[in-house]
């Protein structure tokens, strides 16, 4: 099988090349050479992992945050290559959920013996892809605002999500929007919405508690149009998971298709890239794509 280290060399406060070549060595110990691929602009790894799978199976080392390894999904989707998850990026809450180890060095020895299971992915708009978190509205601006504090020294993941939240108050608002979840209609104005495939985002909130990668369904979280004072008093509680028994808070845990249309653009993160749009369909794959799950009974 072959082996890629996919980086983005400027994750990790732009140590992404540094951290891969520690990467490089530590598998070369044990046997496993594997080449080095560094992102030059966007969509370069999903290219890069698209022509490589394509050809032969091969395990990548996703080396960044969530947009890193969106890119290498979205590339290998269809083949039975595999994707081993590094922590690099500003939120890594992909790799918080799926890897039992923090360190790169753990992860990696972890990985040298362990085995890939399929997990589900979400395709949005026929020509996109999702493996961690869609999010929609307010908390999508927040993730948009995380970037005028991704350089500030001294602020972990979670320090920066929290700065972009108190930034974004400010400029929140409400979106009009017209959802469909499979048969289920809602209309009105809605403050965010997060359609979660696996459990964690923006440094650790968890919007639906009971989403699993691996089950099949989606899970959506909605709330309705709030105001500033009661957004004050609804993020802590959601940060915290205790959102749930709100009144403007909509939760559910079995949805397959999603489809949101609006009058006026808002704004979309998908696993941490924001966009602007109108339109989204996004539906479930069951079982797309092949990701080694690191446990602490894994034999380093």
């Amino acid at each position: 099988m072959r082996h890629e280290i996919m980086v983005n060399p400027v994750s990790g406060k732009k140590r992404g090349s540094m951290y891969a070549k520690r990467v490089k060595s530590l598998l070369l110990k044990h046997g496993i050479e594997a080449n080095i691929f560094e992102s030059e602009y966007a969509g370069h790894l999903r290219k890069h992992a698209k022509e490589v799978s394509s050809v032969e199976k091969t395990r990548f080392y996703s080396l960044g945050g969530d947009g890193t390894l969106n890119e290498i999904v979205s590339g290998i989707y269809g083949t039975d290559s595999e994707i081993v998850v590094l922590p690099c990026g500003t939120g890594n809450d992909f790799a918080r959920y799926y890897n039992e180890y923090e360190s790169l060095r753990s992860i990696v020895l972890s990985s040298i013996n362990a085995t890939s299971s399929k997990i589900d992915i979400m395709k949005l708009n026929n020509d996109k892809y999702c493996i961690n978190i869609l999010n929609g509205g307010f908390d999508a601006l927040i993730a948009e605002n995380m970037n005028k504090f991704r350089w500030v020294p001294f602020l972990s993941g979670t320090g920066k999500y929290n700065a972009a939240i108190f930034y974004t108050l400010v400029l929140g608002k409400g979106y009009p929007l017209e959802i469909t979840m499979d048969e289920k209609k809602f209309k009105g104005k809605y403050t965010l919405f997060a359609i979660s495939n696996a459990r964690y985002y923006g440094g650790g909130v968890v919007p639906c508690k009971n989403a699993t990668p691996d089950d099949g369904v989606l899970s959506i979280c909605l709330v309705k149009n709030t105001s500033l004072f009661e957004k004050i008093i609804l993020l802590p509680k959601y940060k915290a998971s205790k959102h749930e028994n709100i009144s403007k808070v909509y939760i559910n845990d079995d949805v397959h298709k999603i489809t949101i249309n609006s009058s006026v653009e808002f704004p979309l993160s998908i696993d941490g890239e924001v966009s602007m749009v109108k339109h989204l369909e996004c539906e479930i794959i069951p079982h797309a794509v092949n990701i080694v799950r690191i446990k602490r009974e894994t034999k380093i």
